[in-house]
Parts: C-alpha cells; sequence; structure tokens
C-alpha cells in the first residue's frame, strides 16, 4: 500500500497563525517515506564523486588539463544544478512532490549512463550537464516532503537521518569506483563487439538503478502542506520581500552552507589524485578508504548534528538549529589547514575524517535550520537558493579553485595540497565568523514566524 497520511496521523498544534490544528502522518509512515527518500539520494550520489577517481583515465583519453578536469568535475554539473534547482524550487511550493522526483531519477539515470558511452569530453560534458538537471529537484522536494511528514519538534533528527544518505552516498561513490576499477580487467570488458573501459563501465553501472528507484517512488504519496503561514501560494516577490525582512539571517543562513560545500568538493574532487601523486598510492587503493571515511564519518557527524538540533530545541536554547553549525567548525578550521600538510598517508586520512565528520555536522544542520524559519509555501525557493549558492561555490567554485591555484599559482601538480589549505583556510575562517554573527539574527527571525508574522 502507498505511503500517504491515512487515519493514524498525530494531530500536533500548527505555528500560531497557521490555521488551527492539522494533522501530520504518524511516525511509522513518516520513517518509510523517509527511507524510500534516503534510498533514492543515496543512489543519486553515486556518480557525483566518480570523476575524482578517474582523473588519470580521463586525462588520458580526451587529453585535458587539471582546470578542464574540474569543469568536468565542477561547474558542468554545478551551473545546470543551480540553475534549474530556481524554477524546481518554484514547481516544489505548488505541484506534485513526488512526481519531481521521478522525473528526475529518470533523466539523471540515463545522463550517467550516456557518460559511459561518451566519445569526446563534449559528450561526457553534455552527460554531466544532464545529470545536474535530473538531481536539481531532489532536494527541494525531498526537504519539503519530509517537512509535511514530521511535526516541527523531531524534525531535526528526521532531516539529519535523510543527510546521511548525502554522505554515505558520496563515500559509496567512491568504495564503489574504487571497488570496480580493482575488480575489472585493465582491458575493459567486452559486450558484444563493444570494448568498455573501466571507467566506462563505472558509470554504465552507476546509472543501472535508476529503474528499480522510479518503482520504488510509486510507494510515495504526496502529504498535505502544513506550516502556510496561511498563505496559499507565496510568490517570487513574497519569498524576495521575505528575504529582504530577515536580511541579516539569510545572506549567512545561505551562505555558510556554500563554503563548507566549497571546502568538501573541493576536498573529495582531488583527494584522489592527491595521495596518488604525492604518497604513489593507487587510485583503487584510495578510492576504497576514502569511501569507508566518508561515508563512516559522514553518518557519525550528520546523526550527531540531528540529535544535538532536536535536543537544544528541546531546551530551549536560542537559535538551537543553527547553533549546531559551531560544533562542525570547531573540528573543520584545524583539519582543513593541516591535513594535507601531513608527512605521511596515514595522518592525511586520520585528520579528513576529522574533516569530514566537522563539515556533516555543520552542512546537515542547514536543512532543518532553512525548514523552520520559512512558511511552508516558501520552502522549495528557499532550499533552491540555499543550493545555487552551495553548487555555485561549493560542487563549482571548490574544485576549480584548487585546480586554478595548482595551475596558476605554485604551477606544478605535485604541489597540490599546498592548493588544498590555500582554498580552504580562508574559507574555513569566513565561515566560522557567518555562523557566529548569524546566531542572533536567527532567532529574531525564528521568533517573528513563531508570532505568525511571515
Amino acid at each position: 500500500m502507498p505511503f500517504s497520511e491515512g487515519n493514524d496521523a498525530t494531530r500536533r498544534p500548527m505555528c500560531p497563525g497557521s490555521g488551527g490544528i492539522r494533522s501530520f502522518p504518524s511516525m511509522r509512515k513518516a520513517w518509510a517515506v523517509i527511507a524510500i527518500l534516503w534510498i533514492v539520494t543515496l543512489f543519486s550520489q553515486l556518480d557525483r564523486q566518480l570523476p575524482a577517481l578517474l582523473v588519470k583515465p580521463l586525462k588520458g583519453e580526451f587529453g585535458i588539463t587539471d582546470t578542464q578536469f574540474s569543469l568536468l568535475q565542477g561547474y558542468a554539473f554545478a551551473l545546470v544544478y543551480t540553475a534549474m534547482g530556481l524554477p524546481f524550487g518554484r514547481l516544489v511550493d505548488r505541484a506534485n512532490r513526488r512526481n519531481l522526483i521521478l522525473f528526475g531519477v529518470v533523466v539523471w539515470s540515463a545522463m550517467t549512463v550516456f557518460a559511459g558511452f561518451a566519445t569526446s569530453f563534449g559528450e561526457l560534458l553534455v552527460a554531466r550537464i544532464g545529470v545536474g538537471v535530473g538531481e536539481a529537484v531532489l532536494a527541494p522536494a525531498a526537504y519539503s516532503i519530509i517537512a509535511d511528514y514530521v511535526a516541527p519538534a523531531r524534525r531535526g533528527r528526521a532531516l539529519s537521518v535523510y543527510y546521511v544518505s548525502l554522505a554515505i552516498g558520496s563515500g559509496a561513490s567512491l568504495l564503489l569506483g574504487g571497488m570496480i576499477l580493482h575488480m575489472l580487467p585493465a582491458a575493459g570488458l567486452q559486450v558484444g563487439g563493444l570494448v568498455l573501459t573501466p571507467w566506462r563501465t563505472t558509470f554504465i553501472f552507476a546509472g543501472l538503478p535508476g529503474l528499480p528507484l522510479v518503482l520504488l517512488l510509486l510507494l510515495v504519496r504526496e502529504p498535505e502542506r502544513h506550516e502556510t503561514q496561511g498563505i496559499a501560494r507565496a510568490s517570487i516577490g513574497d519569498f524576495l520581500a521575505y528575504l529582504r525582512e530577515h536580511r541579516a539571517t539569510f545572506w549567512r543562513l545561505l551562505t555558510y552552507p556554500a563554503l563548507i560545500a566549497a571546502i568538501g568538493y573541493g576536498m573529495l574532487a582531488w583527494a584522489p589524485a592527491y595521495f596518488e601523486r604525492r604518497f604513489g598510492l593507487p587510485i583503487a587503493q584510495v578510492g576504497v578508504t576514502l569511501g569507508i571515511i566518508v561515508a563512516a564519518a559522514g553518518l557519525t557527524g550528520t546523526l550527531t548534528g540531528g540529535a544535538l538540533s532536536d535536543r537544544w530545541l528541546a531546551q530551549g536554547k536560542p537559535a538551537a538549529r543553527f547553533r549546531v553549525t559551531l560544533v562542525g567548525w570547531m573540528l573543520i578550521v584545524p583539519s582543513a589547514s593541516f591535513w594535507p600538510l601531513m608527512p605521511s598517508a596515514t595522518p592525511c586520512f586520520a585528520l579528513l575524517a576529522v574533516l569530514v565528520t566537522g563539515t556533516a555536522i555543520a552542512q546537515s544542520a542547514a536543512p532543518a535550520a532553512v525548514q523552520d524559519v520559512f512558511p511552508n509555501t516558501m520552502r522549495g525557493q528557499a532550499t533552491a537558493v540555499y543550493l545555487l549558492l552551495a553548487g555555485l561555490v561549493g560542487i563549482g567554485l571548490g574544485p576549480m579553485l584548487v585546480a586554478l591555484v595548482t595551475d596558476h599559482v605554485f604551477g606544478d601538480p605535485a604541489k597540490l595540497g599546498y592548493s588544498l589549505v590555500a582554498v580552504a583556510v580562508p574559507m574555513t575562517l569566513f565561515g566560522l565568523w557567518l555562523s557566529i554573527s548569524g546566531q542572533r539574527p536567527y532567532e529574531q527571525t525564528l521568533e517573528a514566524l513563531r508570532r505568525g508574522r511571515p
């Protein structure tokens, strides 16, 4: 039976000004839906980090530089991912969110498989662009659906459990890619008269789960929208006016995740190449090791952030959701500054684990923090803006800045570690300031929303 709100929904009071008491679905049904969205998001991440393991074969096959590769890993995906997020965010606020996710699954799966058959660098860019189109709808729709399945008091943990799929998915991407590259013969697979090299086979395997995911999503039903603050639909003008009124909150709240994304994506895009270039480690071994680190540390950090978020909210601590970010920065600042400078691979991997834990704590706080300070009918647009900044600065600029510093400042691929530090340090310090200075404005915005002033 598809998961819908049903008769066993729990009744919980809405925020003041929301138009009375409405039913949230039971937590049993909520967790079932979260589990499905978790699986879908996990598989959406499988292709995300694959190019990081394929720097050498892709550069060899297409004759590209580090900077050109950073375009493939970053902006080819990020520009479309973020640009499409804005119209998709609008649709999320007014259309069937489950069906939007179905569309996204079909597109990104097909384009991931297409990447495995690319015969030129241009075709590979087109494939990455197509993946960006498909994945752009997932996060705004998923966050919005979960917020309407889970009452506010439990939302931090629910969203953090869902967010775990991002961390484990990134780790699984590296782990799966490393295992495939290890198991495949160097000459690749021969299918009929077609020879598929290992890098092509890796992309194809990552895109194949699309059909099962579509069937799984058919079990999810569109939930009733809650916490609308009396606004049936919010126009772009309404949304922009709300941002302007609370600009002290939102430019901090929506910007700090972009800096964390830049650190995280810059690190993951180049960490495999760093360990290969500096320590001579086989790329398959690096992929498996990094995959385990990203999955385990990401899981630990994300669940820690969600638990702290709900606990501090229950204790009535000021800006509880946003306050969690400060814990993350305490781990991020030192580890991002020193991990590439360690004398051997083992302490590098250890500090990377600390860095991933910190980024997971701070980054996983963002979805719940954003959902809590926007009326329901603005949440899709808010998530789209959040992802726009994270995509442009994080997914796109993070990997590219590292490559630009390597190519044009140090001028030596062997200096990649110094490039990673040079890019990360100013970002961590700025992000820490954003989170510290944003605590009071965030609490003021939250209080205004509680009083029913959208």
